[in-house]
């Protein structure tokens, strides 16, 4: 049963939409795995306070026997993790550190753990007069990758690669988590009543709207001061309007509001607009500046949104841009006569 949906993305930075793609595409996976049923109950950025510390989780799987944490990562290119647990990924060729996933669930498992401890009387009931506890719940994290990402298992501990899972693979992931209930019946796990799971959910929503609404409300703007009465009144000029003047001024030339086709786009470096001409290479379109060699890459900005992920195309000596986002189309640059 999904409890909270993921929600909308209404940022304008490239690298924030990617990541919430991903974990749109975790959600999609765990809706239609989880989606019917009673025992699993998922909320989506569910956001948490506890002790002045708050945190956002990704993913938050509730089941019979305890909780599970996911963190979505976009990770485009390769993953290692070394022996210390310290993560890098590959870009293009190029290596560089990250923050550890999993080390993030975990700080934010302990702070949900410490957020419902300190609530039980109102979340779990009593066995024999006595309050029960979270003692003896399973909590686990997981790491859920894109699909497209490159991971080096072999060199990884083997404690966090159990924990890294693909995006196509994470339901099956916390399928397994959970087990069939007959192990656990077994073991003698402790395990919630649909009455508690019913309290963990509805009092982790109602949590995390308080805090978004906190978060989302508007400062109250504090009315200006009156103005204090001046010792004599001072008299306006008379308007423009009813100025009379003996001939008529002379109307002014309209003014061209009409945008630039020629001159599009100018050298990153020395702002050459004129001497430039448009090429193509690996990272797709540019232009090449005559004046000091300098290459500025035709993917500029959407005027339209500001978004920077951007296609362009070149019909005839025309380039345009259209904007992976919204749609919209523009002018980048017109190739001037004469050059190839």
């Amino acid at each position: 049963m999904i409890l909270k949906e993921k929600d909308a993305y209404s940022g304008t930075d490239e690298r924030g939409y990617y990541g919430h793609k991903q974990e749109q595409d975790v959600a999609f996976h765990l809706r239609r795995e989880f989606g019917d049923s009673e025992q699993v109950r998922i909320i989506h950025d569910l956001m948490i306070e506890h002790g002045g510390e708050r945190a956002q989780i990704d993913h938050l799987v509730i089941h019979p026997y305890g909780f599970i944490l996911i963190e979505s990562k976009s990770i485009v290119g390769e993953v290692q993790v070394n022996a210390e647990g310290e993560w890098s990924r590959s870009y293009r060729g190029n290596w560089t550190g990250m923050p550890s996933p999993i080390r993030q669930a975990e700080l934010q498992k302990d702070l949900l753990h410490a957020l419902l401890s300190n609530n039980l009387a109102r979340l779990l009931g009593k066995l024999l007069g006595i309050q029960t506890k979270l003692g003896g719940r399973d909590w686990q994290t997981l790491c859920a990758v894109s699909s497209t990402a490159i991971l080096h298992r072999e060199k990884m501990p083997k404690s966090v690669a159990d924990k890294v899972v693909k995006t196509e693979f994470v339901a099956g992931k916390v399928k397994e988590i959970i087990g069939n209930g007959v192990s656990a019946f077994i073991k003698a796990k402790p395990r919630f009543t649909l009455q508690e799971l019913e309290n963990l959910g509805a009092f982790l929503l109602a949590h995390t709207a308080a805090l978004q609404a906190e978060t989302e409300k508007p400062e109250l703007a504090t009315p200006p001061d009156d103005p204090a009465p001046s010792a004599a009144p001072v008299a306006e000029p008379a308007p423009q309007s009813y100025v009379v003047t003996s001939e008529p001024a002379p109307a002014e030339p309209p003014v061209d509001t009409a945008a630039p086709t020629e001159m599009l786009l100018t050298c990153k470096q020395c702002g050459e607009a004129d001497n430039l001409n448009g090429m193509y290479g690996q990272y797709g379109y540019y232009v090449k500046c005559g004046s000091c060699s300098t290459n500025t890459s035709m993917k500029q900005p959407c005027p339209a949104c500001g978004w920077k992920s951007v296609k362009v195309s070149k019909d005839g000596p025309s380039y345009t841009a259209a904007c992976r986002k919204c749609d919209h189309q523009y002018l980048v640059y017109r190739q001037a006569e004469g050059r190839a």
